[in-house]
């Protein structure tokens, strides 16, 4: 039993190691250019056993993106479940969303192909997790809503609000240089669309 639990962690590792020298390298290099060669070196694993995790190119790119998203997602859930106002709670989880995504973008000269990538290579995660940000802006908004801090009747349905919040933070990074430049912006629109229900 114990061999198989130390197989199973290194197997883990592995993965989680291949996936890290994945991104770096994407990052870096951009999709179309990272090899699964260079990949295989900076994880100091044999091409073989990256192989062993992933079928091909396609796979790990889409592997690296459901990684990112799920990163992006429990970051999301954690600044839902804080404590604090609602305002803050919303934006915490627009930004968990947005602000990584303008640091991707800030980040890497490849940002652009890679978005594409991830549009082509994991349309089915990234849908399936923008479903779920609705869902935790519902979730949010209404419990604001039950316990008196936020007036729905003002401001309009909670489904139609998250959908308009999710814009405003598509589009907080107009004229942001930094990240927390990024997340003010987040801020600041959350609290301009919330103010006549608070």
């Amino acid at each position: 039993m114990q061999g198989d639990q130390k197989r199973s962690r290194r197997v883990d590792e592995t993965h989680r190691s291949i996936l890290e020298a994945a991104i770096a390298l994407f990052r870096q290099y951009g999709y179309r250019k990272t090899s699964v060669d260079q990949i295989a070196s900076a994880a100091r694993v044999a091409k073989p056993t990256v192989y062993a995790h992933f079928a091909h190119k396609e796979a790990l790119f889409a592997a690296v993106c459901e990684h990112v998203i799920e990163g992006m997602l429990e970051s999301a859930r954690q600044a839902a479940r804080a404590r604090g106002r609602v305002v803050s709670r919303v934006s915490g989880v627009l930004s968990a969303k947005f602000t990584t995504l303008f640091e991707v973008v800030q980040s890497s000269p490849h940002a652009a192909e890679l978005l594409h990538s991830q549009h082509e290579l994991a349309a089915e995660a990234e849908a399936c997790a923008d479903a779920e940000y609705h869902e935790l802006l519902v979730g949010v908004l209404e419990g604001a809503a039950a316990t008196g801090e936020l007036d729905l009747a003002r401001l309009g349905p909670s489904a139609l609000l998250a959908r308009v919040l999710i814009q405003a933070a598509y589009g907080a990074s107009y004229d942001a240089k930094t990240s927390a430049e990024h997340r003010a912006n987040v801020k600041r629109a959350t609290r301009a669309l919330l103010l006549a229900g608070l």
